[in-house]
C-alpha cells in the first residue's frame, strides 16, 4: 500500500500536499557539534524524493536557515536541481539566524534572508516560510514591519503562505499567551510545531489542543519530529532523555518506560524500525486528520523512507492500544503537573 490511502491535505490556499514530509535536520545542530555525512544526507533525500508516483500529489520538503546554518539548504538545493521534474513544495524558516544584522528580524533581514534561501534551493519561491522565533526585539519593534515584508513576499508570489511557531507540550502558560497574542497579530497561514505519541501537541486551555485550535481557525499544521528524533522508530533511548529536559528526574525511570513501550509495541505490531514508525506515524496521522507530518532524513539511524513505508491503517482497536502505551510512557517522562494529554484529537 502507497501513501495514495491517505489523501492530499490542505494546508493554505493552493497549497495541498501528501500527509508525509521530509525534513532536512534539526536546529540543535551547531557549527561545532558532528554533522551527519553530506553523503548519507543527500542519499536520504534523493530516496525520500524517489517516493510515490506524481499523481499522488506533491511532497512537502522541510528546511530552515538555521540547519547546519544554511548548509542543509544548500544540500536540498542540490537535490531539487538533480530532480527538476518532481512536485516538491519546499518549505524554510526564519528568525534564527542573525547574521550581521543587530537581530533577525531587523530591518530588511527577512526579505535578504528570503533572497539567500531561494539561491540556496534554486528556487523562485517557497511553498511556505515560517518565523521561528517569537523575540521581535525590544517592546516588538520589529513585529509590524516583518509582518509587512511578510505579507509582501506574498503578495508577490515569493512565498504562498505564512507559517508561524506553534508552541510545544512544554511550554509555559506565558508561552501560550504569547504565541496566541502573535497569532492574532500576524495571522499565519499555516502553525508548525513538534509533536508524537510522546510528545503531544500543546493544551492551548479550555479543552483545546495546537491542533483543534487549527482547524477551528481555517489555517495549516504542519508536525516535525512525529517519531520523536527516531526513538519511536527504536532508536537510541538517549534521545527521549535530550528531547524532554524537564522529563522525570530519575533517568533510569525514563529510559526503562520507553524501553519497555517499545518492546509493547514490537509485541503488537513487529520490532523492526520500519514497523514501529510505521505504527507511530500512522497514529499521528489518522488521529490528527488536518497534520502534514515531516520526518528528518538525517539521523543516524533514519529508518528507510520508502513508498511503503506508511502501510495499511490501523483500526480504531489497535489505535486505542497504541494510545494506552504511550499514556503509560508519558506518565513516567513527565512530572504530574506537567503529564500531557493524548497527542491529538480527531477532527
Amino acid at each position: 500500500m502507497t501513501l495514495s490511502d491517505l489523501a492530499p491535505r490542505r494546508l493554505a490556499p493552493g497549497l495541498t500536499v501528501r500527509p508525509l514530509g521530509v525534513s532536512s535536520g534539526s536546529s540543535r545542530w551547531a557549527p561545532t557539534a558532528p554533522q551527519p555525512q553530506d553523503a548519507r544526507l543527500l542519499d536520504a533525500l534523493r530516496r525520500a524524493l524517489d517516493v510515490g508516483d506524481d499523481d499522488d500529489g506533491a511532497q512537502l520538503l522541510d528546511t530552515a536557515d538555521s540547519h547546519r546554518c544554511g548548509h542543509a539548504e544548500r544540500l536540498v538545493g542540490k537535490i531539487l536541481k538533480e530532480h527538476p521534474s518532481r512536485r516538491v513544495q519546499v518549505a524554510s524558516k526564519v528568525g534564527r539566524v542573525q547574521g550581521s544584522a543587530p537581530h533577525p528580524y531587523a530591518g530588511p533581514r527577512v526579505r535578504h534572508q528570503l533572497e539567500q534561501t531561494l539561491e540556496n534551493l534554486y528556487l523562485d519561491h517557497l511553498a511556505l516560510y515560517t518565523l521561528e522565533s517569537y523575540d521581535f526585539g525590544l517592546g516588538d519593534r520589529y513585529l509590524d514591519p516583518v509582518v509587512e515584508q511578510m505579507q509582501a513576499l506574498r503578495d508577490l508570489g515569493q512565498i504562498r503562505a505564512i507559517g508561524l511557531r506553534g508552541p510545544g507540550s512544554h511550554s509555559s502558560q506565558r508561552s501560550i499567551r504569547r504565541f496566541l497574542d502573535l497569532f492574532d497579530r500576524i495571522r499565519p497561514d499555516v502553525l508548525w510545531t513538534q509533536a508524537s505519541g510522546l510528545q503531544p501537541l500543546a493544551d492551548l486551555g479550555h479543552g483545546e489542543d495546537l491542533g483543534a485550535f487549527a482547524v477551528r481557525h481555517g489555517v495549516g499544521l504542519v508536525i516535525a519530529s512525529p517519531l520523536a528524533h527516531g526513538v519511536l522508530a527504536g532508536d537510541r533511548v538517549d534521545r527521549a532523555l535530550a528531547a524532554w529536559p524537564s522529563a522525570a528526574a530519575d533517568r533510569g525511570a525514563v529510559a526503562a518506560a520507553v524501553t519497555h513501550g517499545l518492546a509493547q509495541m514490537a509485541g503488537m505490531f513487529g520490532s523492526s524500525p520500519r514497523a514501529l514508525a510505521r505504527v507511530a506515524l500512522r497514529s499521528v496521522l489518522q488521529r490528527v486528520q488536518n497534520a502534514v507530518l515531516v520526518i528528518g532524513v538525517g539521523d543516524e539511524q533514519q529508518h528507510r523512507y520508502d513508498r511503503g513505508l506508511l502501510g495499511r491503517p490501523l483500526s480504531e482497536q489497535e489505535l486505542d492500544a497504541v494510545e494506552e502505551v504511550f499514556a503509560r510512557v508519558r506518565s513516567v517522562l513527565f512530572k504530574p503537573e506537567e503529564r500531557a494529554p493524548s497527542v491529538g484529537v480527531i477532527v
